[in-house]
């Protein structure tokens, strides 16, 4: 006697039903990796202006210059040289700079300048917020910086 063997495949209703839990667990999925992408590059700005402000204020003291910190629009802090001048902090030459790329992410602050000692010359803040949170660095009295961190923003 000869047995006959169904056919091994999946049914239409199973394929269906696959791409049905493969869709649901897309649409939970990409928006938690969205927002994990945003929270990233947020720390990423944060970090990177940080560490920029405080290379401006050792840039000061090697070079023997007055180094401003210009916050030039919402998107770019810029670190001028701003040799022996001690006013205006956005004109000079450009010795570094942070440009923010994405949109959720904005920049302000009053700026600052150090002088060839580290000392401020113009004391202030730059601020980095995503609209939830902000990141203060502040130069404060004889070019003390300090972070301020906090919800909402700037």
């Amino acid at each position: 006697m000869i047995k006959y063997l169904k056919n091994r495949g999946f049914s239409f209703v199973e394929l269906m039903v696959v791409i049905a839990l493969i869709s649901i667990l897309s649409a939970i999925a990409v928006p938690q990796i969205n927002k994990m992408y945003r929270t990233y590059k947020y720390i990423e700005y944060t970090s990177s202006m940080e560490n920029l402000v405080r290379w401006a204020k050792i840039t000061a003291m090697e070079r023997s210059i007055n180094v401003g910190l210009c916050v030039a629009n919402n998107k770019t802090l810029r670190i001028v040289n701003m040799e022996t001048r001690r006013s205006n902090i956005c004109n000079g030459q450009d010795l570094n700079r942070l440009n923010i790329n994405d949109a959720f992410v904005s920049l302000s602050g009053s700026g600052a300048a150090f002088d060839p000692r580290g000392f401020d010359i113009f004391n202030g803040n730059v601020c980095l917020t995503n609209g939830d949170s902000y990141y203060k660095v502040v130069i404060s009295r004889f070019g003390a910086i300090r972070i301020q961190k906090g919800s909402g923003g700037c």
